[in-house]
């Protein structure tokens, strides 16, 4: 009898315990204002919905990133970088943070800069952002077009990483 009565609080417990763990409410929504610095994106160099780059417009304002994912290097499945789109359309190229990108990716992407770079950017290397510790204050996104058949011949994967909701009004930029 105790034994049968030992095993019936236990069982009232552990069902008690469950009860109470599922009573919890869910996380509160993101504000409509927050940037989207979460998931497979937290060292890109910028996060949407902020401007990527002067001048402050909602033109500027990050729509989208992609992962480009290398498919040569020799880790398979390495991320090269970031395809930023902004609010108007326009693609741009950026690296990682430099605690992340390897001498092999940084030549992956220096190689992909200078197969798709705009004809009006001269730009084909991703120059350094530190030079002997001072801040080379140089660009770090550079204006490109991946075609959408161009993944094969890269050696690159572009995988979707954050989006800005289309139905969520861009915040404004000036602030």
């Amino acid at each position: 009898m105790v034994r049968m009565f030992a095993i019936t609080t236990f069982f009232s417990g552990l069902l008690a315990s469950v009860t109470v763990a599922q009573a919890y409410p869910p996380p509160a929504p993101v504000p409509a204002t927050a940037p989207l610095e979460s998931g497979a994106c937290l060292d890109s160099a910028r996060p949407a919905p902020l401007v990527l780059r002067p001048p402050i417009s909602r033109a500027m304002q990050i729509v989208r990133i992609d992962q480009v994912v290398s498919t040569a290097t020799e880790m398979p499945g390495e991320i090269l970088g970031f395809l930023y789109t902004t609010a108007d359309g326009t693609t741009w190229l950026g690296e990682r943070t430099a605690h992340y990108t390897s001498p092999a990716a940084a030549e992956a992407m220096n190689q992909l800069l200078a197969s798709t770079h705009l004809p009006d950017q001269n730009v084909t290397e991703f120059p350094p952002q530190t030079r002997y510790g001072v801040a080379t204050k140089y660009p770090q996104f550079f204006r490109v077009r991946i075609p959408p058949t161009a993944d094969a011949p890269l050696r690159i994967q572009l995988l979707p990483c954050v989006a800005w909701p289309a139905t969520r009004p861009l915040p404004d930029p000036s602030m």
